[in-house]
């Protein structure tokens, strides 16, 4: 069974034993430069240590040459997956990246549509071809864009598809998952609740509830 669809974007800390609380309704979290530069990659990793979770997702949204991005990552080795712009393009950037989370067993999720609403469609084409030549095990598609959600799924299969924008900046729960996503990506919604863990299983009653009206048994599947 899976146990969410959430993945926790943590850009102010929360403690460990709230997160300990959290877990079982989790699945993932992402960590982001406001967190890091707050805490120190030291203390961050001792927050995340030992937590259930299937991926602990960096969201630095590389964008740079190779050896600058492999330098940023190995010095985050405590997570399993990494988010980079996919505009960067391929060769001596993202090829590179890619070739070294493989060979160091992480996994690498592209940005492919932002949530934001100054993002621009005019380069679809060209990421939706870096997308497919470096084949990430996933892709960022912003929850306040359906129709872009729709259209990835179509495009990448089976693809991993996660959705930020759920929440504060307008996405309405369960949405991105109908359109086609497979995890959706909330933060303050969560991280700045009274009770932070009474407002998640709040919001995974309500994607469970929506997702089993538009997709049936498949939100249960694995």
């Amino acid at each position: 069974m899976l146990k969410s669809r959430v993945i926790l974007a943590m850009d102010k800390p929360l403690s460990y034993q709230i997160l300990k609380e959290m877990e079982n309704e989790l699945y993932g979290i992402k960590i982001g430069l406001p967190l890091v530069l707050d805490l120190g990659v030291h203390k961050t990793r001792e927050l995340l240590n030992d937590l259930n979770v299937e991926e602990i997702i960096v969201d630095f949204k590389l964008a740079d040459i190779g050896f600058i991005m492999k330098s940023v990552v190995e010095k985050l080795s405590f997570a399993s997956s990494f988010i980079a712009h996919s505009f960067i393009g391929v060769k001596g950037s993202l090829d590179e990246l890619k070739k070294y989370l493989d060979a160091n067993s992480k996994n690498l999720y592209l940005v492919a549509v932002m949530s934001h609403e100054g993002w621009s469609t005019l380069f679809t084409d060209y990421i939706k071809n870096v997308i497919r030549e470096i084949s990430p095990k996933g892709i960022v598609v912003g929850g306040t864009k359906l129709d872009s959600i729709t259209e990835y799924r179509k495009d990448f299969g089976k693809m991993t598809i996660i959705s930020p924008g759920m929440g504060s900046q307008g996405g309405s729960y369960g949405d991105a998952v109908c359109a086609g996503a497979n995890y959706e990506i909330i933060g303050r919604s969560i991280y700045n609740a009274e009770n932070a863990f009474a407002a998640l299983r709040t919001i995974n009653k309500i994607i469970e509830d929506k997702v089993m009206n538009c997709k049936g048994a498949i939100f249960r599947e694995k």
